[in-house]
């Protein structure tokens, strides 16, 4: 009996070691992050394109615009992707620096290469670090957000519950294992999906997971070899010099809306995502800016897109504002190759956001 209850000792001993090893090397490979595609605070980057070369400046919480003090009150926080984080502008001119200049004090939270489940994540960790803020303004750009969205199952991730200060490991973190019962978790929902469509007979649909922990990735000051991890194929491909600009690209509407991934099910899901911002917010009032695709400002006809459109505004909790730039914004707002706004883009959208949801009461 002794000796059974000293290999029961070990056994013991030896699991929990392993656990804490384990614990500890996911550090190497996980972080903590607002980002999904983590860059150190403080840094700096380079993107070089066919259209423009301009540098990226990183705060305090690795967001672009000044630091993030939690202690003020913003007038509004803005959550979108490229075109809100301001790509292929230089520091200073993007709109949300031209409302800063202004006087406004608003809070960039927007990340190239996201979508709404994104920006809805990231406004739940300001939450959770006490974030004040008069009013949040979320972008939806037709051309890219409904991409990956619509075979997607969102409805744990839109219910999950978000603990305060949602960023910190700390040595109690350590203790209960926060990073390795985070990987358990993500592997044994992505199991579950892998055997529902195996055995059921249905087409594979995967669970959105929330990300207490994001991949680390190597940092490269150019944005485009940190951004494809250094495979030159593709940053051949993002930097443009081979791409057609608007004008010259010709397609079916079909290809249009398949490139745009807009169907029923995309719009499903993407209008579930931005309502719930209502519910998340409320009293703090929402205003979506629906950014129009590029082929559509340069000319691109879709009676398909239209409709979708509509649907769209239609679907949306009456709560919502809606600041639709369709038929505003036009060609020379945009670079002509990756569709973005320009420094002429970036001061009208300034002008917009001032006059229709900055505008003190």
């Amino acid at each position: 009996m002794n000796e059974r209850f000293q290999n029961i000792i070990l056994l013991f001993v030896s699991v929990t070691v392993c656990l804490y090893v384990s614990e500890y090397f996911l550090g190497f490979y996980i972080t903590k992050s607002i980002l999904h595609f983590p860059v150190p605070p403080y840094a700096e980057q380079k993107h070089v394109t066919v259209d423009y070369q301009v540098d990226y400046h990183y705060n305090n919480f690795s967001l672009r615009g000044p630091d993030l003090d939690l202690a003020q009150e913003y007038d509004g926080v803005f959550l979108g992707d490229s075109f809100f984080f301001g790509q292929g502008i230089n520091e200073g001119g993007t709109f949300l620096d031209i409302l800063q200049q202004k006087g406004y004090k608003v809070l960039n939270a927007s990340e190239i290469a996201t979508n709404p489940i994104d920006y809805f994540h990231k406004l739940r960790i300001l939450q959770s670090h006490h974030l004040k803020t008069k009013k949040v303004v979320v972008e939806l750009c037709m051309g890219n957000d409904f991409q990956d969205i619509g075979d997607r199952k969102i409805d744990d991730a839109l219910s999950y519950v978000y603990r305060p200060e949602f960023l910190r490991y700390d040595g109690f973190s350590f203790l209960k294992l926060e990073r390795l019962r985070y990987q358990i978790r993500k592997k044994w929902i992505q199991f579950n999906d892998w055997a529902e469509s195996r055995y059921s007979g249905l087409s594979y649909s995967e669970t959105v997971v929330v990300h207490d922990f994001e991949l680390r990735k190597k940092f490269y000051s150019d944005w485009i070899q940190f951004f494809s991890d250094n495979r030159t194929d593709i940053m051949k491909v993002m930097q443009g010099y081979d791409q057609k600009p608007f004008t010259d690209v010709s397609m079916t509407e079909d290809e249009y809306l398949q490139k745009l991934q807009l169907n029923d099910d995309s719009l499903k899901n993407t209008l579930k995502i931005l309502n719930t911002f209502c519910k998340i917010s409320s009293p703090t009032p929402v205003y979506l800016v629906l950014i129009p695709d590029p082929y559509y400002v340069y000319g691109f006809q879709s009676v398909k897109y239209e409709e979708y459109l509509h649907r769209l505004t239609k679907g949306l909790d009456p709560s919502i504002t809606v600041i639709d730039l369709h038929g505003l914004t036009t060609r020379e707002m945009h670079y002509p190759h990756d569709g973005h706004w320009n420094l002429k883009g970036h001061k009208f959208v300034a002008d917009i956001i001032a006059r229709r949801v900055l505008v003190h009461d």
